[in-house]
This record gives structure tokens, sequence and C-alpha cells, in this order.
């Protein structure tokens, strides 16, 4: 282990060190940026542009780079790939939060015709879900872990709507008003500890539809595990353009989905980048409503990429072809 030894430097200071870097720029304009956006969230933005050190990448046997950036690097061009991140974290996070909702909106719709607790009963779930694992027998279920997580957020929510359940009735929530006190990750596992057939149903009325043309709760349940992840990318301001995403879109069940195929095509490193969640944003788009604007205020924002010698559409994972895919 080594102890973190750097100095704490004024906001002057980091200015100057933006300019000792070697990126070009006027004294106020660093000093704002450092002040308003930051030093340590740009240098996500500047890292690019950093010089790869050839001998000490040789003997590492990985890219190393120097702090210092190459030659001609501006400011302003880091202030442009921020501002692009940024806005296009908006743009995903508008999409998302209908993605959301619509979830919620079947799920509860689903699980409901069941019972108005389907969610707390075993016997209108799946039983990997409410069953310990039988390698852990002592270990509490899937389930058992979800509800403790759904009391917690139950406790903290300040919503009219749960004191008027918990003032007028027994304190039990019916799934259709449950699911609105869940995150998206909670909403996620919730899904996923579904039966399969309730699964498919909800992927059916989102349009997602297997080879056969019946719903594929498969293919619905690793898109919102990766559509989780970027949600709380957005929500937490950190890097999005070209973040490598461990949880990444499968490609194996899209083989019959005209507008996603062509993603079975694309490499491990563009499937970690966050192109292939666009895509299956758009799509779910389309399903959720069709009279969006969405789709085309996309593909208007990734036109505006502040491309260069370094850094293209490619580091989000985008194939040249984009714009068509996107249409």
């Amino acid at each position: 282990m080594v102890t973190y030894s750097k100095p704490y430097r004024s906001f002057d200071e980091q200015a100057r060190l933006l300019l000792e870097r070697g990126i070009e720029a006027d004294m106020a304009t660093c000093l704002w940026a450092v002040e308003r956006i930051g030093y340590y969230r740009l240098s996500g933005y500047w890292y690019p542009y950093r010089i790869i050190d050839d001998d000490a990448s040789e003997s590492s046997g990985h890219a190393v780079r120097r702090s210092e950036v190459r030659a001609g690097t501006t400011l302003d061009q880091v202030l442009r790939l921020y501002d692009f991140d940024r806005r296009l974290k908006l743009l995903l996070m508008d999409a998302l939060e209908r993605v959301e909702v619509a979830v919620r909106v079947e799920l509860a719709y689903v699980l409901g015709k069941h019972s108005a607790y389907a969610y707390r009963e075993a016997a209108h779930l799946d039983g990997r879900f409410t069953r310990p694992k039988p390698s852990r027998p002592d270990e509490p279920s899937g389930h058992a872990r979800w509800l403790a997580k759904y009391e917690e957020h139950l406790g903290r929510s300040s919503e009219d709507f749960v004191k008027h359940f918990q003032d007028k009735y027994d304190g039990d929530i019916p799934i259709w008003v449950a699911v609105e006190v869940l995150d998206f990750g909670s909403m996620s596992i919730l899904f996923h500890g579904a039966r399969r057939a309730d699964r498919d149903t909800v992927a059916a009325r989102l349009g997602l539809l297997d080879a056969e043309g019946r719903g594929d709760g498969r293919i619905l349940g690793n898109w919102l595990q990766s559509l989780n992840i970027a949600r709380n990318t957005c929500a937490h301001h950190a890097r999005l353009w070209n973040r490598n995403f461990v949880e990444q879109i499968s490609t194996k069940r899209l083989g019959h989905i005209d507008r996603l195929r062509y993603l079975a095509k694309f490499d491990a490193r563009s499937l970690g980048r966050v192109y292939p969640i666009l895509a299956v944003t758009s799509h779910l788009m389309r399903a959720i409503d069709p009279t969006s604007t969405w789709n085309r205020r996309l593909r208007e924002h990734l036109d505006t990429f502040p491309a260069d010698d370094v850094v293209t559409l490619g580091d989000l994972g985008a194939p040249i072809a984009w714009t068509t895919l996107l249409s």
C-alpha cells in the first residue's frame, strides 16, 4: 500500500497546474474551470490527450501516460468534450425515467393479477428468488434481502400516499402502489424475481419478443441490469461517454430484432461502452412512446460530438453507420 502524499492545492495552484501540464488556455478560463467543474473531474476528459510514455508502457506491458498533454491540446477541447458528456447524460436520463416508469407499471400490472401483495408472497414469485441457495442454506434468500431493502425504502419515504396507507390500512401496500417507492435497482431485482411467464409478459408488453414472437423476459432482464448501471452513472454525474461497463448488453438473443442484430458484430470493447445502451434504450423508447422525439434528439446530439484526431464517436462504441442504425 502506498500512502497518498499529494498536497492540497488552492484553486489558483490548480489552474496553474493545468497550464504546466501543457493545456492551452488563459488563466481566467482555467480558474473558472477548476472552481466550477473541478480539476479531478475534468482530468477524466483530458486523459485521452495525455502523452503516452513509450518506455514505461513497454516495461509495464500496458499504456502508461505522462502527466503532460499533447502539444496543441486546448482547454476548449476538454470543455467541449465535458459538455457533450453532460448533455448526453441528461438525454439518457430523460429516456431512462420513461423506461423505469413503464416497467414499474407493467410489472405491477402483471403481478397484481395474482395478488395485491404478490411481491411479498413466495407463491407468486420464482422459487430461485424465494428460496436460499442450496450451496448457502443458512443465508437469506434473494427475496428476503430484497424485502429488507424495500422496507428501508418504505421507512425513508416521505410520500403522502405511504402515510395514507400506513394510517388508514394495516400498513401493507399493494403492488401497484409499492412499486412507486422502488428505485431502478430494486425494481430490476423484483423483475428478475418474478416467474418466467410474468417476465415474458412484461417484455411482450414492452415490445421485446423472441424469434417465435413471444415475450422474452431474458432480454429485458439483461437490459435492465445494464440500464440501471447507466442510470446510476448519470445520476452521480460520473463520466459516461467512454466509460467501460462491466454489465454488458447481451447479443445472444438479438438476431431476430432488425434494429439491433448488428450489435452481435461488436467486439468486447465496443459492447462495454455506452453506445449499445443507447441503442437498446432507443428500441424501448419506440415501444413506450412511438411519438417521442427522443431518438431524433439522440441522433442530433451525437452529431455534435467534438471529434478530433484523438477522440471519436468510436470511443462511445458507436459504429461508422450509427446514424442509419439509430434512425
